[in-house]
């Protein structure tokens, strides 16, 4: 009887709550930050658009993370663009002509809607932020990097 007694007891701890299970919290801020990657098909950075955006990752007060990419020789542009979204950047900005060629490809297969495209140069392109070279900053990156 005693036996019966603990099992009762016990039954409504093993029952749970019945409420619905809750989403496991991230364990770091990797997976829920905001990812701004800079694309460049140049080794030069004359505008100094990846010193603004470590510049922005450094001040500001969200989870921001910034990563940068050259285009290697002998790829397909537009195929590089899509692992470079394929990595969560949730902005990309580009310097270079390549690498806007390399956005106005991709683009030009499909628009990408979860993803910002800021390019610095002298020439806009349809469906990208354009951001002239004299005007690249942390606060106007800012603008465009976390909405």
């Amino acid at each position: 009887m005693a036996t019966a007694g603990s099992a009762l007891a016990a039954w409504p701890l093993l029952a749970g709550s019945g409420a619905e299970p809750s989403a496991p919290v991230p364990v770091s801020h990797i997976d829920t930050a905001t990812r701004a990657c800079l694309l460049t098909s140049t080794d030069t950075d004359t505008a100094g658009t990846w010193a603004a955006m470590l510049q922005l990752a450094g001040t500001n007060t969200e989870h921001l993370i910034v990563q940068r990419y050259r285009i290697p020789t002998g790829v397909r542009p537009a195929a590089y663009v899509n692992s470079v979204v394929g990595l969560g950047c949730s902005t990309v900005v580009t310097t270079g002509h390549a690498a806007r060629q390399a956005v106005a490809s991709r683009l030009a297969e499909q628009p990408l809607p979860h993803v910002r495209f800021v390019l610095v140069g002298d020439r806009p392109l349809r469906g990208t932020t354009h951001l002239s070279p004299d005007a690249v900053s942390a606060r106007t990156l800012s603008k465009w990097v976390t909405g």
